[in-house]
């Protein structure tokens, strides 16, 4: 089993759009050949800064504030194979992409990842 993980960033204002595009994928990730699962992580900008700023002192925080580009999402698959995702990248879900390309922002991740935890 492989852990692909992919991170974008939404426009702003279109964050509905991007979770309900990644909702509406599932159906085809289902019928996917080798596909086990995923969590689709979407950010509550501001909530860790609003925790900050309440915690800090504002002269401790200068210089340590970035503002987000948009909305940060983060979707964690589980996979049989490398082959296999790169397999529903190629296919299925290629034609969909094109309708999710207006309402993201160019920076973008997609790995696969191995579990490092310490026992």
């Amino acid at each position: 089993m492989v852990t692909y993980i992919a991170t974008i960033y939404a426009k702003p204002g279109h964050e509905l759009a991007v979770t309900k595009f990644y909702q509406d994928l599932e159906p085809l990730l289902r019928e996917a050949k080798g596909y086990h699962g995923r969590k689709i992580l979407r950010a509550r900008p501001g909530t860790m800064e609003a925790e900050v700023r309440r915690v800090i002192p504002p002269d401790q925080l200068k210089g340590h504030h970035e503002d987000s580009p948009g909305v940060h999402f983060i979707m964690i698959e589980q996979w049989d194979s490398v082959a296999d995702r790169v397999a529903f990248s190629r296919g299925a879900s290629a034609q969909r992409t094109k309708e999710l390309i207006p309402h993201i922002l160019p920076a973008h991740s997609h790995e696969f990842y191995e579990d490092v935890t310490p026992a």
